[in-house]
């Protein structure tokens, strides 16, 4: 390879996906890189390394680092491409030709030799070897072992100063153990400066990859296509490290997360004296604070030892047993020298999803006390509309007294135009005259409206042509404001008949109704959506609809929408809402008494009566099949109750009836005796019946008394009852 610059880059991009086998991906790098430092030429060569799980992050690493040779490990799937990730953690794979006008681009960027260390990609090789110089393959399977023998020996020859081809042949050599020398192959374009042929892809066709983020918030990857809010992140880096507690606080939509993720920890990260982990609160905030805390806890635990640690450690914390500032000590003892930076992102799920009161005061306590402690600093994003729930905890209200928020507004006209040029720019592509002009008056100053930028960006970016982004795209995809509820809606006008009932039963149960503020997502569960609507849920999580995002949590698969601007902009969805809103606004506190009466250990008495009893019945009757079978079981367990209590009461009744019938028989009969002997042989025998009664019936026996005693003492001036008898029946109503 012939280059002018004196030291030259080599990449090293890793990926080992979700739910793909296990591969020996840091051995392969270690070994390079000690290769490397033992080189007698090594000043001549740099070591980068990225673990390039997702697509963007393939080709971001290629231009942040400008290599002159690209390694990639992983896997490949043969004609089919090698295998990544999507944005939502699944298997995904980077096609052949999509690959090969990614490496035409880098080519023009200074990449000269291509590594593909992953099985079956003898494909990609060929494709790519039009536009690069240099290209190695694998033409089968290739083995773990193999693998990182043949990556050591040909780092080895390229640092010692053989050529390519050389070190090509001494990686095979190294193969001959393993019966793979064959299994590499090597391709060389002699003709790369030639021109190109009528059947070559030309360079303006080449569509990059997408620099815009669409729904999604910026992440610590996508931090050199993070611009706009520059100013606001450097003044985050400076409060950061002045004071304990920094709250992000601004609309939805206003970019919070990001300018946190993307502009606040890339540049703690090159300081080298920060523990960055970040955490969203979800419904149970103990489990969530302690899975991140394990991370820095047991680094080297597999993911199911960390599982079950934290756990445990969320129930220590949730009890008291153990103090967040204690587990933070000790993370800082492991660590001489270093901080703790923890974010709480979208900290407002303590309110919407964590109903329990008395938890949700518990966790910020825990968290206030340990921001007291030296070296740890909270970072946490929040929704301005959630402000007043914050304000309501006396202990958050200090602390952000103490600590003044730092409020996040909608970005200035100047500062969004920055966020659709430059990312184009990086990438070579232009936009037609006065086009950003009319895409930020249709964006306006209203707060809310970066992530709706981002998307239509997205969508416009897949229709350019000749490396333009044209008025007639922009027309296409409907404008900012349209685009992602056009999207939706194309979507689901493309679903069947019952799949569109189906639809509209998974988004009305991912909206918490607002109750004074704006409706919310939510993240609801597999139950509550409904089990025969998951793969429904699958095919909207998917590439192309990307309208809501899966996960899991405590076992149990999950789904919200993929950003709140579909809540506010898809007409589609507003109606469900606005039909659904009495039984959805019904059902969160249903969802509320149900948690209590688990919490009570069943008691019968948390169960449901009276009116929202009824209530609750209705709802039975009209949308059972929008409920989860658990809250089916809650209401008709309450009905239970009520009609056990009916049953016992009407007994009780039933007794009363047949008590007072005595005492009146007695009474009457007594009417017709004569001298004061039968008279309290009577009224001891209607003594004696009320007891009885008060005994089965659990009522006053008093009451039952008094009213037999006041039918004999309306007889007591009968002229034949003489002055004896009339005495006792009136001393026996004053006793």
């Amino acid at each position: 390879m012939t280059n002018n610059n004196p030291v030259k880059t080599i990449l090293i991009l890793a990926a080992n996906p979700t739910n793909t086998a296990p591969l020996r991906l840091e051995e392969e790098i270690r070994e390079i890189d000690e290769g490397l430092r033992r080189a007698n030429k090594r000043q001549q060569y740099k070591l980068e390394q990225k673990w390039a799980v997702r697509s963007r992050d393939f080709y971001r690493a290629i231009l942040d680092y400008q290599p002159h040779i690209v390694h990639f490990c992983g896997h490949g799937a043969g004609e089919d491409g090698i295998v990544l990730e999507d944005d939502t953690g699944k298997m995904a794979l980077v096609q052949t030709n999509a690959l090969a006008s990614m490496f035409k681009l880098f080519a023009k960027k200074g990449v000269e030799c291509v590594i593909l260390n992953a099985c079956y990609s003898e494909v990609q090789a060929e494709a790519i070897s039009q536009y690069v110089n240099y290209v190695v393959g694998m033409n089968r399977a290739v083995g773990d072992k193999a693998a990182v023998a043949f990556a050591v020996a040909f780092y080895d020859a390229v640092a010692a100063g053989y050529t390519v081809e050389e070190a090509y042949d001494l990686g095979c050599s190294q193969m001959i153990s393993f019966r793979e020398q064959e299994t590499p192959v090597f391709k060389k374009n002699s003709l790369i400066n030639a021109p190109i042929d009528g059947g070559a892809i030309a360079f303006e066709d080449v569509i990059p990859p997408n620099p815009y983020q669409g729904l999604s918030a910026f992440g610590e990857e996508d931090a050199d296509f993070f611009f706009g809010q520059e100013k606001f992140a450097k003044n985050l880096v400076e409060i950061v490290q002045k004071q304990p507690l920094v709250a992000v606080v601004g609309p939805s939509g206003s970019g919070k997360s990001s300018v946190v993720f993307a502009g606040l920890i890339p540049k703690l990260r090159k300081q080298g004296n920060w523990l960055i982990e970040s955490f969203r609160p979800g419904k149970e905030p103990f489990v969530q604070l302690a899975s991140v805390l394990v991370q820095q806890l047991e680094p080297a635990a597999g993911a199911t030892q960390q599982l079950r640690e934290a756990v445990g450690l969320a129930g220590d914390l949730q009890q008291g047993r153990i103090a967040l500032q204690q587990i933070v000590s000790h993370i800082l003892e492991r660590n001489s020298g270093k901080q703790l930076l923890l974010v709480a992102d979208q900290f407002e799920e303590l309110y919407t999803l964590c109903q329990v009161r008395e938890e949700r005061e518990r966790f910020v306590d825990g968290l206030l006390a340990a921001v007291d402690r030296e070296n740890m600093t909270l970072v946490l994003t929040l929704r301005a509309d959630f402000y007043s729930y914050v304000l309501s905890s006396r202990p958050l209200l200090d602390a952000l007294q103490e600590y003044t928020p730092l409020l996040l507004g909608s970005m200035k006209r100047e500062e969004l135009q920055a966020a659709i040029e430059l990312p184009a720019q990086k990438l070579e592509v232009e936009l037609e005259a006065q086009l950003i002009q009319r895409i930020l008056d249709d964006v306006g100053s209203e707060p809310g409206n970066l992530p709706l930028l981002e998307f239509a960006l997205t969508r416009l970016w897949e229709k350019q042509i000749n490396r333009e982004l044209t008025h007639q795209a922009y027309e296409e995809i409907g404008g900012v404001k349209k685009a992602i509820a056009n999207h939706a809606e194309q979507i689901y006008q493309q679903l069947s008949e019952t799949e569109r009932k189906q639809a509209q039963r998974i988004f009305v149960q991912l909206v918490r109704p607002g109750e004074g503020t704006e409706d919310t997502r939510r993240v609801a569960t597999r139950a509550e959506v409904g089990e025969d609507n998951w793969n429904l849920v699958s095919y909207l999580a998917g590439y192309p609809a990307r309208l809501v995002v899966t996960g899991r949590q405590e076992q149990e698969d999950t789904v919200e929408v993929v950003h709140e601007a579909l809540i506010r902009e898809w007409v589609t969805l507003r109606e469900w809402m606005n039909a659904s809103r009495q039984f959805r606004t019904w059902q969160e506190r249903l969802k509320v008494a149900l948690r209590e009466w688990k919490n009570d250990n069943h008691d019968s008495g948390a169960l449901l009566r009276g009116v929202p009893l009824t209530v609750a019945e209705d709802w039975l009757r009209k949308r059972a099949d929008e409920m989860t079978q658990e809250e089916r079981d809650f209401i008709q367990l309450s009905v239970k109750e009520r009609d056990r209590e009916r049953q016992k009461k009407q007994r009780r009744r039933q007794l009363t009836i047949v008590g007072l019938s005595g005492f009146s028989a007695i009474a009457f009969g007594l009417a017709g005796l004569a001298g004061v002997g039968w008279w309290r042989a009577g009224i001891n025998q209607i003594y004696s019946l009320a007891r009885y009664s008060d005994a089965l019936l659990n009522l006053d026996g008093s009451k039952a008394v008094e009213t037999s005693l006041k039918a004999v003492l309306q007889m007591r001036r009968a002229p034949w009852v003489d002055a004896d008898t009339r005495t006792y029946v009136e001393l026996s109503l004053l006793n």
